[in-house]
């Protein structure tokens, strides 16, 4: 299962960084292989539960079932994810107070089936994953710089 680590400061506390970050509505903001999530609640979504997003990643466009499985505002916030074809995602946001911001930590882990989609991740999906998360922490600071708290 590849796991995909990443840090970034954000110029905000660790309560506005998670309020943000924990509304899957507005992830399509700031990560582009996000299309959108079902229902669009813009709200921080608690521990249970459960939407659905729809992506563009790697180059393959998939529907994700989501339900947060632990959250503990402003610390940390935990969700799976499955697709119809077996597919399985793991993402946790860490929030810790890092001088006059934040240091959010992002961990994808995620599992493809099937078996060519698997080859296909292994060949360019991590790099384009791990390139695509890049940019979207990037912009992830920019909107904390420009817009300050949330």
């Amino acid at each position: 299962m590849p796991t995909h680590t990443s840090h970034t400061l954000l110029a905000t506390t660790p309560q506005q960084a998670y309020d943000y970050l924990t509304m899957p509505a507005c992830w399509h903001e700031w990560h582009a292989a996000s299309l959108g999530t079902i229902p669009d609640t813009r709200a921080a979504l608690g521990k249970d539960a459960a939407f659905e997003e729809n992506i563009r990643t790697a180059g393959f466009r998939r529907r994700l079932h989501w339900r947060v499985t632990d959250a503990q505002r402003p610390a940390y916030w935990q969700a799976t994810a499955s697709m119809a074809d077996g597919s399985r995602v793991r993402l946790r946001y860490e929030f810790a107070a890092d001088g006059s911001g934040t240091l959010f930590t992002r961990t994808l882990d995620y599992a493809v089936q099937p078996l060519w989609l698997r080859a296909v991740d292994a060949v360019i999906g991590r790099w384009r994953i791990r390139r695509e998360t890049a940019l979207a922490l990037g912009k992830l600071q920019q909107r904390f710089a420009q817009r300050g708290p949330v």
